[in-house]
């Protein structure tokens, strides 16, 4: 359960106020890849009454591979990283990482996808948060 199409720099707060209503017993508990609220995030709907989790999402903000919720230099080189055997992804753990990180959508995550996250990092390109391809 991957959820997409938000903005990059998304805040718990913004999350909360602005795409998420609860009806009921239930509240949202967090568990983030890194301290921010990015890529990798797992958000779990949890029934109050008997604390069973009735859901779980993951968040993925396209081209944030490092889970902080940015794009830039950093996800670029753990792209190139991947791409060169230095970090292994699992394909059944890492999906976000994976849906995150093809930037270009032809199914590799490569250096084609790393530069074009050092180009949205200096505003030469925009990605598409809902898609996940880059436009000019």
């Amino acid at each position: 359960n991957i959820i997409y199409g938000f903005d990059i720099g998304l805040t718990q707060t913004r999350f909360e106020n602005e795409f998420v209503h609860i009806i009921g017993n239930g509240r949202l508990e967090y568990t983030r890849l890194k301290g921010e609220f990015g890529t990798g995030t797992k958000v779990d709907l949890i029934d109050d009454l008997s604390n069973v989790i009735i859901v779980s999402y993951t968040i993925v903000i396209f081209g944030d591979v490092n889970g902080d919720g940015s794009v830039d230099s950093i996800d670029a080189g753990a792209i190139v990283d991947y791409e060169n055997y230095l970090v292994s992804w699992d394909p059944s753990v890492d999906v976000a990482l994976f849906k995150a990180g093809d930037l270009n959508g032809d199914g590799c995550i490569d250096s084609i996808d790393a530069g074009i996250a050092v180009d949205a990092e200096n505003y030469l390109v925009t990605i598409d948060q809902t898609t996940g391809l880059a436009t000019v």
